[in-house]
């Protein structure tokens, strides 16, 4: 089951046919529900279209690839893939306006970019981790930022991996160290500070509350820290600007936002904690 959102700053609530009441505390209305028969993992509205890429798996364990369409109000089935294993995310953050194709990660550990017009064989598919791949991020297309199209994947073996899609292996795999204490499940990634050809930084978010930002122009560890527990998400505010904030959140519903301009040679960045929550 999922549904479409719409988040509005200002909203008039009716409480009955004779009372209107107005507040500025941010809404989240419904504006469409559907039942679906797979679990969905990942929605990705195409770029510049009114349509959306809903990606899951069956009962069965089979993958789902499912285009949908806003027309008149209502949600329709454009296209549909069936595959033999379940995705686990997808990004169309690689890809040009024109060609507008969804990289995806599945829970074999495949990496695949599909083209929306022909989903009967991936145009791109490559061996990308030993076990699932829980997140994937991709940079340099839609006319945003600069550089290469590139994607970044993370997995529960541990390993963050960034892929060129003109050629089948990764340019750059970060993987556990030789000696630690087991591979720990990398949750979320993310591109940044691609503001030209050169610079690009890698961000990795993990289950034990680790997060690591890679520098893809000098090949080193540049900073990395511990929010004390897991990592489920992690955003620049933009990837075409030089860094300027990051956002971390976290399992216990609470986000940092680290102000990333300027790095403190012991402290690191410095940070700002809050909390959040929704009602419906």
């Amino acid at each position: 089951m999922f549904s479409k959102f719409i988040f509005r700053e200002k909203n008039t609530c009716p409480l009955s046919p004779h009372t209107m009441e107005t507040t500025d505390a941010p809404q989240i209305i419904e504006h469409i529900h559907e039942s679906v028969t797979f679990t969905p993992y990942e929605t990705r509205w195409v770029p510049c279209s009114a349509k959306m890429c809903v990606l899951g798996i069956y009962p069965k364990g089979t993958g789902v690839l499912k285009i949908c369409e806003l027309q008149k109000g209502k949600l329709a089935t454009v296209a549909e893939k069936e595959s033999k294993v379940g995705f686990k995310c997808g990004t169309f953050g690689h890809s040009s306006l024109d060609n507008r194709s969804i990289a995806t990660g599945d829970f074999n550990g495949n990496v695949q970019i599909w083209d929306l017009e022909r989903l009967d064989v991936p145009t791109f598919s490559a061996k990308g981790h030993d076990q699932i791949i829980n997140c994937i991020d991709g940079c340099g297309g839609l006319s945003i930022g600069s550089g290469a199209p590139e994607l970044v994947t993370g997995s529960r073996d541990g390993c963050v991996r960034v892929w060129d899609p003109r050629v089948q292996e990764p340019v750059v795999s970060l993987e556990p160290g030789e000696g630690s204490d087991g591979a720990r499940d990398c949750w979320t990634v993310c591109f940044g500070n691609s503001y030209n050809d050169d610079e690009r930084v890698v961000c990795a978010g993990y289950d034990n509350g680790d997060v690591k930002m890679f520098d893809l122009r000098t090949n080193t560890m540049r900073w990395e820290t511990n929010v004390g527990n897991g990592v489920t998400g992690m955003e620049f505010d933009r990837k075409d600007i030089e860094m300027n904030k990051l956002c971390v959140t976290t399992l216990e519903s609470k986000f940092r936002i680290y102000d990333v301009r300027t790095q403190h040679a012991e402290d690191g960045f410095a940070f700002m904690v809050s909390s959040f929550s929704f009602f419906f």
